[in-house]
Formats: C-alpha cells, structure tokens, sequence
C-alpha cells in the first residue's frame, strides 16, 4: 500500500487530502517554485575579516544583524508562496516543499562554517511565519534554556532567521534582550524564569529588517517576535528560520540533517509533519492535521529504521 493510500482520511472536513501528497499540487499552487529541481551552486560574497566581526557580535551580544540583500533567490515569490498557504488554510511551514526554502540557508555555507565549524550540522527544526494583522510572534523565550554555548559563549547551536517580507514594529519585528544585558545569560536553567525579564526593560533591542536581511542569534539568547498593530497597511510579516548545530558536542535531536543535502519531497512532508507535531501546543492546530501528521511521521520512520 502507498503513502497516499495510507493517509487517506474518511472525513470530508478533512483538507489533508491525497492530492496535497502529490509534487504536482505543490508545482500547480506556486509554478515559479521548485521541488527536486535546484542544486547548490551559490553561496553569498562575504569576506572573511567580514564573518570574523560577525562571529565576535554573536558572542558578545547573542545575535547579529547582517542587512546586505545578497540571497540569489527569488523572495518576492517566496514570500508570496507563504500567502497563498496561509490563504488556503495551511500552515506556512508547507512552503518548505519547495526548493528554494531549503537553498537559501545554503547560501550563508561560509558564515556557518566559521560560527560552527566545517563539519556543521542541521537541527531538524525549522518553521515559517505569516504574521496577519493583529497576530503576533512567538512569546518572549530562549530557543534552549541551557548547554548550548560553551563558558566563553560560544555557540554549540544557532537560530538562523530570515524575513522574506519587511519586519517593523508595526507588522511585528524580532526583539531581543543582548546577552550582555542579561543577568541570567549561560547560566544554570534553574536560575532562569522563562516568564521573568532577564534584565532592563530600556536594554530590549527592537530589530527592524528588510527582506532578505539575516539574523542569527544563540539559542541562549533571549527574544521574541512582537504583536502586529490590528490594523495597519504594511504587508504582513512574513519569515522563516532554521536550526543548525557543530558536529563535535552531542546531538540536540535524536537525529540531524546534513545542510548541504537538499531533502526528497517526501522526506520534505515527514519534517513538516515532525514541526507541525512540535508546535502544536503554541498554535492549537485541529485534531485533522495533527491526526494527519501523526501518521506521515510513523510512516516515515517507520520506512527509514528511525
């Protein structure tokens, strides 16, 4: 029996339908995008004085803001897939069937290299927003609350986020608290109250970004993505963020992705369903699409010994 056939549902209130399995529903929704198609040929023009200074405000602060629009990919479209998702009723996390979702955190190969080591490593952990009018980012937390960076505070682990839309203020932006502002920054979790500021509320940074910019911060660091005004005329803000982690400390997941391998369409949905599964709790999916989840994760793992 095939995949398909094995998540076929009963109910008609169900929109988890065979055909959404099917690269041809995907190339149909969104035909400017790829599924199986790109290769990896491009990585961005960043010199190395350049990543140094980069790495040196990661440790310092906990993040780093890089505002140069230098992705070669089409974002415009990218950010528009995420629409068309968010309008049918998915969660934007399915734009990452498409090739494109997956090159571009490719492209910053060099910068990773040299904050991670060579041999770095992808977290199976990974997720898009569509940032409506009224909604608002994630709470303010820390994406690990303790063993992730080193006692000099280097990193082990990195939160990489990318805005495929403009982000401010008014249509919600990242804020974060500097990890030398932070009383309790690689310190025991313990100490740590995830409800509590770490520190001053006049040393919260407000990070505005443009499409295309990158942020990567520490998964210590302490941040959050703001509420959108209810009504504005900006564009909803619209972004994605992957997890990535050095190959020489234990693993954070009970398994990692090799960055530069760009996964099949199937394996695509089988980590969907995995992040669909993972946030749950902070979105209140339906019972439908956590049901439908549950049982492409199971086959999945399932066909591959996992």
């Amino acid at each position: 029996m095939n995949t398909e056939n094995l998540l076929r549902k009963k109910s008609d209130e169900n929109i988890f339908t065979d055909e959404l399995l099917t690269v041809s529903y995907w190339e149909n929704l969104v035909p400017q995008l790829n599924i199986e198609k790109l290769s990896y040929n491009q990585i961005l023009d960043i010199s190395k004085n350049s990543v140094l200074k980069l790495k040196k405000n990661l440790i310092k602060y906990g993040y780093f803001h890089k505002k140069d629009k230098s992705f070669d990919l089409p974002l415009t479209i990218m950010e528009g897939s995420i629409k068309v998702i968010d309008d049918i009723g998915l969660p934007p996390v399915f734009a990452f069937v498409f090739d494109e979702f997956w090159y571009i955190q490719f492209q910053i190969k060099n910068i990773l290299d040299e904050i991670l080591g060579k041999d770095y490593k992808q977290l199976p952990d990974f997720w898009a927003w569509h940032i409506n009018c009224g909604q608002s980012g994630w709470q303010p937390h820390r994406d690990k609350n303790e063993g992730s960076l080193f006692e000099n505070n280097e990193p082990k682990s990195v939160t990489v986020w990318i805005p495929l839309s403009h982000a401010s203020p008014t249509n919600s932006c990242m804020y974060v608290l500097p990890a030398n502002k932070d009383k309790f920054y690689n310190t025991l979790a313990s100490e740590k109250n995830p409800l509590e500021l770490p520190g001053n509320l006049s040393d919260i940074k407000a990070l505005p970004a443009s499409s295309g910019d990158l942020l990567i911060w520490t998964q210590e660091i302490f941040h959050w993505g703001s509420s959108s005004t209810d009504k504005h005329d900006e564009s909803a803000r619209t972004s994605i963020a992957f997890e990535f982690q050095r190959n020489d400390v234990p693993p954070f997941r009970d398994f990692l992705l090799e960055p530069g391998v760009l996964p099949t369409f199937d394996e695509r949905l089988a980590l969907i369903s995995m992040q669909i599964l993972q946030y749950t709790h902070a979105y209140g999916f339906k019972e439908n699409l956590v049901n439908w989840a549950h049982r492409y994760v199971e086959i999945y793992r399932k066909k591959n010994n996992l």
